[in-house]
């Protein structure tokens, strides 16, 4: 019962993403707008918009309403109809809400059996850590290397059984960035910030990377329900919505210079902002 209803809930989902995809069509298409002329006109691009009406990508509540704005200012549309609008806006709620199954509730036998488990590999894990370390300590003892200043420094037993090496950075360069967290590769060693703007109080920076050949967006001052985007000239736009403190950046997308994407923030309740204004090659680079 619970996976034929996830079956219908998935079914429902997919129908209001297809009519969501029609109803942004339309608008466009009254508008005598392209796809691409219409995605300048959002801050979005081309493949984007294409996805949104195919129903492939769900656009944000911000994005469907710049859409109805670009309608509603045609001057081929005489009288725009905000109860469109608020269509929209519930088709794309019904497009994400998915049923979720309720976790069934497991039997005392089954809550014991678990609890026992678990205790069992506590106690697996403690013989293992003194284990662990007598080795260590038989080994030291063994080649005579006692020295607590020889500890750490390569080559040193101690420091291959006590201190395990760090994993590498990953690396990458131009399309292989995509989507990529810029924090854990390469990327955000020689980053710089290409351009910023500051509104509403906040900030948003179009962060850059030469050696990767990869861009990303950046806002600060910000608060949780924000969302940064940036967006390439060829390729696909990458979000993230804040989750917590004030701080937030995007996954990175492939970039040859920085003039070939953009960066712009949707602040809750106040509008949109996107880094416009250059910034100098001296200005200091902050971190990702």
């Amino acid at each position: 019962m619970q996976r034929e209803a996830g079956v219908q809930g998935g079914q429902q989902s997919e129908a209001a993403r297809a009519e969501l995809g029609k109803l942004l069509t339309r608008w466009r298409t009254e508008c005598g707008l392209s796809q691409a002329r219409l995605a300048s006109k959002v801050h979005s691009n081309q493949p984007t918009i294409s996805r949104w009406e195919k129903g492939q990508l769900l656009p944000s509540p911000e994005a469907i309403e710049a859409v109805w704005r670009v309608r509603s200012a045609s001057e081929r549309v005489r009288r725009p109809d905000e109860e469109e609008l608020q269509q929209a806006l519930l088709l794309r709620r019904h497009a994400e809400a998915e049923p979720k199954p309720r976790p069934q509730e497991p039997s005392q036998p089954e809550r014991e059996a678990t609890q026992q488990a678990k205790k069992k590999w506590v106690w697996a894990a403690v013989a293992a850590v003194c284990v662990a370390s007598t080795a260590a300590v038989v080994t030291i003892w063994a080649t005579g290397n006692d020295d607590p200043a020889q500890a750490g420094k390569p080559g040193s037993t101690a420091s291959a059984l006590m201190f395990p090496t760090a994993a590498a950075t990953a690396t990458c360069a131009g399309a292989t960035c995509a989507s990529m967290e810029p924090a854990t590769t390469v990327c955000s060693k020689d980053a710089v910030t290409a351009s910023v703007e500051r509104k509403y109080g906040a900030t948003v920076e179009l962060r850059y990377s030469p050696r990767c050949r990869a861009a990303w967006a950046k806002m600060s001052r910000t608060s949780p329900g924000d969302r940064i985007l940036i967006t390439p000239k060829k390729g696909n736009t990458e979000e993230y919505r804040q989750q917590t403190g004030h701080d937030a950046h995007t996954p990175m997308v492939p970039a040859t210079r920085p003039q070939d994407a953009q960066a712009c923030a949707h602040i809750q309740g106040r509008g949109t902002i996107c880094a416009a204004t250059p910034v100098t090659a001296t200005a200091a680079a902050s971190p990702s």
